[in-house]
């Protein structure tokens, strides 16, 4: 057998060896932007993030809402509400359908976008709503954000963990409301869901 035949076969046998070994190796997809952007962030905010958040929350006020930073609820007690995406459960005494007096509780988890109880103002035009929010498997970045509504006015809510209070004024009496909760920017399949709790009250209580 020659050299040459046998450089020949050497090179043959190789070429099929690295051809099986691709074959053998398992497909790697390839890496889409999307996936960066559903990153979990568990972190706890740091004392600069929350003061971001804070300034970002107040910018967003309309003219008729105010906010103020309360850091923790104070414990909730009495019958409460509970908002879910795929269904939510009033406390007991009140029905969807019979608007609720204020003060009342709430809590909410796994939300995306859907309304809260019907309540009506007997006391003041002015109504608070305190409330404390979290991504859902510690969920965050730079595209969604939390917000809550009542009659067209909008506030972001950090969901950051810290207590903020909103207050809505020249919000008509004994009309029935509802405040909105949604995570702004979902769509293309990349969805964020928030949880938390809170009240709503009179801003003397």
């Amino acid at each position: 057998m020659s050299h040459s035949f046998k450089r020949r076969l050497a090179a043959a046998t190789g070429a099929a060896t690295v051809g099986l070994l691709l074959l053998a190796a398992p497909v790697q997809a390839a890496p889409t932007a999307e996936a960066a952007d559903v990153t979990p962030n568990t972190a706890k905010p740091s004392a600069a993030e929350i003061e971001a958040n804070n300034a970002a929350a107040r910018a967003s006020l309309p003219p008729n809402v105010t906010m103020t930073v309360i850091g923790e609820l104070p414990k909730l007690s009495g019958p409460t509400d509970h908002y879910s995406q795929n269904g939510s459960t009033i406390a007991s005494g009140a029905t969807v359908l019979a608007a609720a007096t204020v003060p009342y509780n709430f809590t909410f988890d796994g939300v995306r976008s859907l309304y809260g109880r019907t309540f009506q103002l007997t006391e003041s035009s002015t109504v608070c709503k305190d409330v404390k929010a979290t991504w859902d498997n510690g969920y965050h970045d730079q595209y969604h954000y939390f917000y809550i509504s009542l009659n067209g006015s909008s506030v972001t809510v950090p969901a950051d963990g810290v207590a903020r209070s909103y207050c809505w004024s020249q919000v008509p009496t004994y009309t029935d409301h509802q405040f909105y909760y949604a995570v702004a920017n979902n769509s293309g399949g990349h969805y964020a869901f928030v949880s938390g709790s809170g009240r709503v009250r009179y801003s003397w209580q």
